[in-house]
């Protein structure tokens, strides 16, 4: 059976070459297994690190393309002794068990001394080890934003090399949430649980090719029996108060786990900002200049969000578990009032008016998911995992505008209401194979289906009645089924990793404009190929190489051509048309002492979709319009390293020059180019207070310099951030407070220029703030493994 999914999944591998292979157990005093246990293989001569590997949920470990030789095998975890052993090799050696010491009253007398973030390069990826970290007292959205390569802003944004186009996944499973609803999930994610965080700028195969690059955030696995749980509170204040509260619960007995994570918030949200269009003579002096004020207020009452897992082990080699991911925002509303002021070329004041929007925007973002995993061997099993996920998002206005000549009364008025209920089902279901003998194979197939339903309801007053208006009414339905399959391989030879991948997807898709009868269908098949090396020329040197190839394909809601108004003169619209963006991601690696990590990239992207804007100089219409640009290309140097400068002084750094541009056709007809260099930097600086190490501080600094996207030129922007933290109650409990954004650097101004386009707004989010909160955890926090009885059959078969 084994042998014929191979077969099916890949093909057949022959011509193995002949390896020293090492593995291993760890158990603790009471013959348990010890998870998650660093093991290390040491050159006996010199004790220099020569490889690392960390057991499994079984305590066992495993080595391969180790030369002949003597070695030093050791095992460390916290609350351990370190463990030494030596070993000579000359073939094949499965160790006999290995036992190690738990440091004596460890829980009870012994403050366990948190060690600084490790940054691991791996041959795909970058590891950002944050487990018993001093990290950890950071919530889950915190941490992200100190993770190497990863910008985040105070509206829920996520960038890698100027890319937001990014997939987040938690232990590997895509979570369907993204802007606010994902910050707020991550902020109720207590940092204690998360083990790393991995920076996936090229994803390999086993990856859908959707999307720039992957975050995967790895929880840490309760393998512990008992009960446990924490509680968090925050209060926000920025322009307006804000509250956050959370519960966190897991369980687990012999067989079965059960995890839940409930968070609720409520608020009210600003942003400021200033809206310039200028309209040029043909020699580009001013012919009028528009300028809107807006101060956008909105309160989101109740927002809820919620993740519930459940597993059961039917036995020790079946495991199933169903789960369940969302946010539900019912009361989320905004009444904004925006003046806009029209002076002629000579400065002077012709007319002006003013818009009133009175806005309501509930969603619903539910997700749930079934998988179930069988293992074939302790290294080899497959699994199968399928996802539902139903979003809905009504977006009603009512906007009204009243035009006057300066210092009268309004001589006419406007208004319209708009109703634009958005409706999305997506379907997923997934098998992978994996066999991690003589090198990994991974191998898989996923069908995936989406079904979008966009329909917007446009009324004018006339005569104090609203009246359908048809030309702006529409109703847009779309259908996506993709069916991908994929396969990649994984093999270390000494010094050198390699692992290489390809990922075959075919799309279907159909547009229906419905209103208009306009129908967009696109079939295709596209490969995605992609390659790994990593070479060890000495210890404390790697250097690695990788290439992928990657698809973006436009959101559902950017497909809608219709026109959703902001106000009189100003509106969006996307494009039925639009077409997939494919990049091109090349990498050149380099880390010294497994501590300072160098990143040369290459970047191209054919088509990119993107919000581009322009003037219609007949209707003084600005228009922000979501379509495809030509290209874009970028090129740069990242660098990134964790320090403990003194015993209480930890610094995480990183830094990255690029030089980004981006190619477009302009209202005219002509091709724009628009590109210039970049520069950003972040500097986490960690700080141990006395000597207990239960007060600590943080300050934090980011700054981005001025970037392009589009039509658009980007100001800089910087963030100064401090907090500190104290541990009460033995640990039990915490309290803190982070004040962000302190000299409110995170203003920015937006601008476009080219030919006969001259507009800019300037926007403040609102970042600048102050947050208290605390944290309690309860229940059994020290859960120690209860014995094992004997081993099941399936057991002794591993």
């Amino acid at each position: 059976m084994k042998k014929l999914i191979m077969l099916l999944l890949w093909g057949s591998f022959a011509g193995y070459s002949q390896e020293i292979s090492l593995s291993g157990k760890v158990v603790d005093g009471s013959n348990q297994a010890v998870p998650f246990a660093d093991a290390l293989l040491l050159q006996a001569k010199d004790s220099v690190g020569y490889k690392t590997a960390q057991t499994n949920e079984s305590g066992g470990f495993y080595f391969t393309g180790i030369a002949k030789g003597d070695y030093l095998i050791k095992i460390k975890t916290i609350g351990f002794e370190e463990y030494y052993q030596k070993i000579t090799l000359q073939k094949d050696t499965i160790l006999d068990v290995l036992s190690i010491k738990e440091i004596s009253n460890n829980l009870d007398n012994v403050t366990v001394t948190s060690k600084r973030p490790i940054v691991k390069r791996q041959v795909d990826r970058l590891e950002f080890g944050v487990e018993n970290s001093s990290l950890a007292s950071n919530n889950a959205w915190e941490i992200l934003g100190k993770t190497p390569g990863v910008i985040t802003s105070s509206g829920g944004a996520i960038s890698i090399r100027g890319s937001q186009s990014i997939l987040v996944t938690i232990n590997d499973k895509k979570v369907y949430l993204s802007g606010e609803e994902l910050k707020q999930f991550l902020e109720s994610t207590n940092g204690e649980e998360v083990k790393s965080i991995e920076v996936i700028t090229n994803p390999p195969a086993k990856y859908e090719a959707q999307g720039s690059a992957v975050l995967n955030i790895k929880l840490k696995k309760n393998v512990a029996q008992g009960y446990k749980g924490s509680l968090n509170t925050a209060y926000i204040q920025s322009m307006y108060p804000k509250g956050i509260a959370s519960v966190n619960q897991f369980y687990k007995d012999k067989k079965l786990s059960l995890e839940g994570r409930y968070g609720f918030g409520s608020g009210v949200y600003v942003n400021e900002g200033i809206d310039v269009v200028q309209y040029l003579k043909e020699d580009r002096s001013v012919d009028s200049r528009w300028e809107s004020i807006m101060t956008r207020k909105s309160k989101s009452l109740a927002q809820h969000s919620y993740r519930l897992q459940a597993s059961y082990e039917i036995d020790s080699l079946n495991t199933i578990a169903i789960g369940a991911t969302g946010f539900i925002g019912k009361k989320q509303v905004g009444d904004f009032t925006v003046p806009t002021f029209i002076y002629g070329g000579n400065g002077v004041l012709d007319s002006l008016y003013v818009t009133r929007n009175n806005r309501r925007n509930p969603l619903t973002n539910n997700a749930c998911n079934m998988s179930f995993e069988h293992l074939f061997s302790e290294k080899e099993k497959v699994s199968v995992v399928a996802d539902y996920t139903e979003y809905w998002r009504q977006e009603r206005q009512d906007i009204a505008s009243a035009f006057s000549l300066p210092e009268q009364d309004p001589y006419r008025s406007g208004r319209f209401i708009s109703d634009n209920v958005q409706n999305i089902q997506l379907f997923s279901a997934q098998a992978d194979y994996s066999n991690e003998n003589h090198g990994t194979l991974e191998a898989g197939l996923k069908f995936g289906n989406v079904k979008a339903e966009s329909n917007l309801d446009y009324k004018d007053e006339i005569d104090g009645s609203f009246v359908n208006n048809p030309n702006r009414t529409s109703l847009f339905l779309y259908d996506e089924s993709i069916l991908a399959g994929y396969g990649s391989y994984n093999k270390e030879f000494g010094k050198w990793s390699f692992k290489t991948g390809l990922r075959g997807e075919y799309t279907a898709l159909k547009g229906n404009s419905v209103t208009t009868a306009e129908v967009d269908e696109q079939h295709y098949f596209k490969l995605f190929p992609t390659f790994y090396g990593l070479y060890k020329a000495a210890e404390g040197h790697e250097i690695g190489l990788s290439y992928g190839k990657r698809i973006t394909r436009p959101q559902y809601s950017k497909l809608n051509p219709f026109r959703s108004y902001y106000n009189s003169y100003s509106y969006f619209m996307g494009d039925p048309k639009l077409l997939p963006t494919i990049s091109h991601n090349l990498n050149l690696l380099y880390t010294l002492k497994n501590k300072y990590n160098f990143d040369l990239f290459y970047r191209l992207e054919k088509n990119p979709s993107m919000e581009i804007s322009y003037q219609e100089y007949d209707t003084k219409m600005l228009v922000y319009h979501f379509t495809n640009i030509k290209k874009d290309f970028a090129f740069g140097l990242e660098f990134n390293t964790n320090l403990t400068l003194y015993d209480f002084w930890e610094s995480g750094i990183q830094a990255g020059l690029s030089y980004v541009e981006d190619r477009f056709q302009g209202r005219d007809g002509n091709l724009y180019k628009n590109g210039k260099p970049t520069y950003n930097t972040s500097i986490s600086n960690r700080f141990v207070l006395n000597k207990k190490k239960d007060l600590n501080a943080e300050l934090n600094f980011q700054y981005n310099s001025s970037s392009v996207q589009g039509t658009f030129v980007f100001s800089q922007t910087s963030n100064l951030s401090a907090a500190i933290r104290k541990k009460i109650w033995a640990g039990s409990g915490e309290v803190y407070a982070i004040i962000s954004d302190i000299y409110r650097g995170e203003k920015e101004k937006v601008v476009t220029n080219y030919a006969d386009q001259y507009n800019y707004f300037k926007s403040y989010g609102d970042s600048q703030s102050i947050r208290l909160g605390f944290r309690y955890n309860f229940g059994n926090q020290n859960l120690v493994s209860k014995k094992k009885e004997s081993e099941t059959e399936e057991q002794k078969r591993l």
